[in-house]
């Protein structure tokens, strides 16, 4: 096959479209699962912790993210906002990770890790989904607009 077309290399059916969308549900729903685990756990081991780890419903496509602590005992400790989100691997929270201790610093780590694999699959498969349903409903719009000019 020298120049395959679309329809040779992804499927376009409508019933294998809907098939790939039931099975991304799914995995979005495990994942997300998954997540709400992991800040469970989180905030069982460190429940008084200066930033905590929760899901955010705002469609970003970065569910999972960590959050300052309003807790009055953090206030002030170096970090200039409260109560907001906070990244690891930025200023704020290098800043952060440098006021635990080295065993607790290795732990959120290891959080932080697999909160940014989460993040991507969860971000991937959101993606597949959104583009999926469009596909879907472009294909509706075109056969309306056929039987429409064809009538």
């Amino acid at each position: 096959m020298v120049n395959p077309s679309p329809r040779d290399l992804i499927p376009c059916s409508q019933q294998e479209v809907r098939g790939r969308l039931a099975a991304l549900e799914e995995r979005r729903n495990r994942l997300r699962a998954y997540g709400d685990r992991m800040v469970a756990e989180f905030r069982e081991r460190f429940p008084d912790a200066p930033a905590y780890l929760t899901r955010y419903a705002d469609r970003t496509n970065n569910d999972f993210r960590w959050r300052r602590s309003a807790a009055r005992r953090w206030r002030g400790e170096g970090v200039r906002r409260r109560n907001t989100s906070i990244e690891l691997t930025g200023e704020d929270g290098k800043l952060l990770l440098q006021w635990l201790p080295e065993e607790t610093r290795r732990v959120w780590i290891d959080y932080e890790r697999r909160r940014i694999e989460l993040n991507l699959a969860l971000a991937l498969t959101n993606y597949e989904r959104m583009r999926l349903r469009d596909y879907l409903d472009r294909v509706a719009v075109l056969r309306r607009i056929a039987r429409e000019s064809a009538g």
